[in-house]
């Protein structure tokens, strides 16, 4: 999800698609790059392993690209690195698999078809230690930059439609993954081959007066049945549960200042590996975030922020999260733009481990600064 959102960024100052007599999807050069910084510490540790902070760092490497009239392509991939500290702090430093997507403008731009590809670049085999670390980054709780560092090779088909109706613009859009087998443990011999991944979404935004916009959109995901194997392992199976996610938008613009308010809820149903559900597998994360950006001049736009954060995993108390920060938006030239992120705020983990204290608070703190090139 942070992939796309970092392209969908870059896109927004791309010129419009009947310029040029061009339909793509980008009609401008576009590269980004930065640095990106996430920690949270724990009062008390958590976890079988007695966790007391998780941190990461990270150098998103994206290039997005018109070809020809009607296709664009963007690339994108990371440098991370990933560490976990209690009794010892275990580190993990690597490239991440590559996305390489297509997309091609059917007519004139109502719809676009997609082809994604999950070059594996990165580290998807780990020993036991290791692989501790990099799951560790995988929480949709913490949210980090980067989620995972590898897994194997897949392909992502899809396609999405959007049409004006009345007052609003409603979006349609529907896509399949495959996925090859991959060794996720370098000291086991394990092999693991996910199933097959299905997704809908569903979108519509309209102006509301002339300084208003709201924007809705739901998305379903599902999955086939995930096998694993390997010597000295018992052969099986996991069915992951389907997962939803609903979002909102709103913008209300006056003079040089624009709120915004973002709510999204993501829903993850219980998996199965037998005969009765995995309960443990089902959780939920609610958040809201509201933003007042100011220009402050031509090219400095300034927001300060507020966000909260709510995650219900399975049948047990989760977690709660307050988040502080400002983003400062600078236009250096017609080519460079670069945005600079803060973010610091307290919250607390429920960690149902026996003998460990239940509730521990935490600390998050957050920086990045990226910078785009377009040309």
């Amino acid at each position: 999800m942070r992939t796309r959102l970092v392209l969908l960024a870059i896109g927004a100052g791309a010129t419009p698609l009947a310029a040029q007599g061009s339909t793509a999807l980008y009609t401008r050069w576009n590269a980004l790059a930065g640095f990106e910084y996430q920690r949270y510490s724990f009062s008390d540790s958590v976890g079988p392993n007695g966790v007391t902070s998780v941190s990461q760092w990270s150098i998103p490497l994206v290039l997005v690209a018109p070809i020809g009239r009607q296709m664009s392509v963007d690339v994108t991939t990371h440098l991370a690195h990933n560490s976990v500290t209690g009794s010892t702090t275990q580190t993990f430093t690597g490239l991440t698999d590559t996305q390489l997507r297509l997309l091609y403008t059917l007519g004139r731009d109502r719809a676009v078809a997609s082809l994604s590809i999950n070059l594996p670049t990165g580290t998807h085999s780990f020993t036991t230690s290791e692989f501790a670390v990099s799951s560790s980054m995988s929480s949709p709780y913490l949210s980090f930059p980067v989620s995972s560092l590898g897994t194997g090779f897949a392909v992502t088909g899809g396609l999405a439609y959007a049409v004006p109706t009345g007052g609003w613009n409603l979006g349609f859009a529907g896509s399949v993954r495959y996925a090859s087998s991959y060794e996720p443990f370098s000291d086991q011999p394990v092999t693991y081959t996910p199933g097959l991944e299905a997704r809908l979404r569903v979108g519509a935004d309209r102006l509301i007066g002339q300084r208003a916009r709201l924007l809705l959109g739901a998305t379903y995901s599902t999955f086939s049945t995930d096998q694993f194997s390997g010597s000295g392992l018992v052969s099986g199976w996991f069915n992951p549960g389907p997962r939803f996610i609903a979002d909102v938008g709103y913008t209300y613009t006056w003079g040089r200042t624009t709120l915004g308010v973002g709510i999204w809820d993501f829903y993850r149903a219980a998996g199965s590996d037998g005969s009765s559900p995995s309960v443990d597998t089902k959780e939920n994360v609610f958040n809201a975030e509201l933003r007042v950006g100011h220009q402050v001049s031509p090219r400095l736009v300034l927001e300060p922020l507020v966000a909260f954060r709510q995650w219900s995993p399975g049948d047990i108390r989760g977690g709660r999260l307050y988040t502080f920060g400002a983003n400062a938006r600078i236009g250096i030239n017609d080519q460079f733009s670069a945005t600079a992120t803060a973010r610091f705020g307290p919250g607390w983990v429920y960690d149902p481990t026996p003998g460990r204290s239940g509730k521990s608070d935490l600390t998050a703190t957050g920086l990045s600064v990226l910078v785009r090139y377009q040309r």
